[in-house]
Parts: structure tokens; C-alpha cells; sequence
């Protein structure tokens, strides 16, 4: 399994903007992961957490969450996000994180997918945190499909 550093190098090298952000990986094994962004390289014209780097920080971490999964399950698989919202609920004047966990059923129905060579579906629900307060909350629905080249 894919270890924080892993990750974090496959993030910068296939989302190159999680590099730009100064994206870490604080935390990841094999029921969740940890982001984490610094307020400088996301800072809008008040000081504060841009809206479109928490989105994009809390779009990372669940398709991080479910890379290093496809990984570790040794299934190919071509992941993307296939709907978000997200809820700014008050102003980030820090250094954010989030963590996206996964559930049991949630991995049974990742584990289906995989077997039967089909298309999983995962729904997150993320907290952004600043300053041990919540600051966003985001939900996303993600799609794992097994890639042409993927052995079921």
C-alpha cells in the first residue's frame, strides 16, 4: 500500500495543482486519509482560505482516499468525481486540513465493484477544519470504473 509520501508524490505528479497549493499528506492508511493545505499558498484578497482551494483540497482527499484503495486492491481503475457541493460556513484564517474515511459498507460495495468488473460508487461527506473549527463542508459522489486494461 501506497504510503503518505507515495501518495503525495502521485498526487503532485498527476494533479499538478496539488503541488501548486502545497498540498501534504499528513495521514493515509487503509480507511482514510489526511490533507493539508497552508493558508500562504491559498490566501485570497482578505487574508482568508480561498473558497476554490478548499474544493479543490476536499476533491483530492476523496480521490486520494479511493486511489490509494484501488491501489492496495490491486484494481485498475479510472476514478473521478462525479458531483460535488460544497458549504462555506465561515472563514478559514489558517492552515486547512480534511479527512476522508471510509466505512465498512461503503468497502463491501467497493469490493463488488471490483469483483464483478463494474463501477463503484462512493459518497463522502468531508469536513474542512481551520484552527480545530469546521470551516466547510463538503460532499462528493465519486466513480470508480474498471479501467479496459484492468484484470477482474
Amino acid at each position: 500500500m501506497m504510503s503518505p509520501s507515495e501518495l503525495q508524490a502521485l498526487l503532485h505528479e498527476q494533479i499538478p495543482i496539488s503541488s501548486a497549493m502545497g498540498i501534504r499528506v499528513t495521514h493515509a492508511d487503509h480507511r482514510s486519509v489526511t490533507l493539508a493545505a497552508p493558508l500562504h499558498a491559498n490566501h485570497n484578497h482578505a487574508g482568508t482560505v480561498f473558497a476554490g482551494s478548499q474544493h479543490a483540497l476536499a476533491s483530492l482527499a476523496g480521490w486520494a482516499l479511493l486511489r490509494r484503495w484501488a491501489e492496495a486492491a490491486h484494481w485498475q481503475a479510472e476514478l473521478v468525481l462525479g458531483k460535488a457541493e460544497i458549504r462555506y460556513l465561515r472563514p478559514a484564517s489558517a492552515d486547512i486540513t480534511v479527512r476522508a474515511a471510509i466505512t465498512d459498507a461503503q468497502l463491501a460495495g467497493l469490493r463488488t465493484a471490483r469483483d464483478e468488473g463494474g463501477t463503484a460508487r462512493l459518497d463522502l461527506t468531508l469536513d474542512l477544519e481551520a484552527n480545530n473549527t469546521v470551516c466547510a463542508r463538503f460532499k462528493g459522489h465519486y466513480v470508480a470504473r474498471a479501467s479496459p486494461s484492468s484484470p477482474v
